[in-house]
């Protein structure tokens, strides 16, 4: 069950980094100002990165406590948890009301592309944090 449950959490973290990279994309092409492309981009970030993002996170505290010969003092677990955080707030404060503009019809600002950036950023850290760990 330990094993499935990495495999599954190892998984689940390289579909997110994928979507960030596709939420970028999204970004930087015509999401900003077509309504009909900031949607899809509303569903892919909301259904494809945060929600699986935070069921990763959840994932990997459980499997924190299921593995005996792992510490619940470990630096990078804590790390990688207290880096979801700046997600959550850019989610909320950048992306969502910019998101928001784009589908009511409205042009989003730079602020969603540096969202996009910032988000695939601390992706990129936690993949490094739990590749380096002992």
């Amino acid at each position: 069950m330990e094993t499935g449950l990495l495999h599954l959490h190892r998984t689940l973290g390289y579909a997110v980094f994928f979507v960030a990279l596709i939420d970028l994309v999204l970004v930087l092409t015509r999401a900003r100002a077509d309504p009909r492309a900031a949607s899809a981009l509303d569903r892919v970030h909301k259904f494809g990165f945060m929600m699986p993002g935070r069921l990763n996170l959840l994932l990997g505290v459980v499997l924190l406590v299921l593995i005996p010969t792992s510490d619940l003092t470990s630096w990078w677990a804590w790390a990688g948890l207290a880096l979801w955080v700046p997600i959550e707030i850019i989610n909320k404060r950048l992306m969502g009301p910019e998101i928001a503009l784009a589908k009511d019809g409205g042009t989003a600002s730079n602020r969603l592309t540096l969202g996009a950036t910032l988000e695939l950023l601390i992706i990129v850290t936690i993949f490094g944090l739990m590749t380096a760990r002992p």
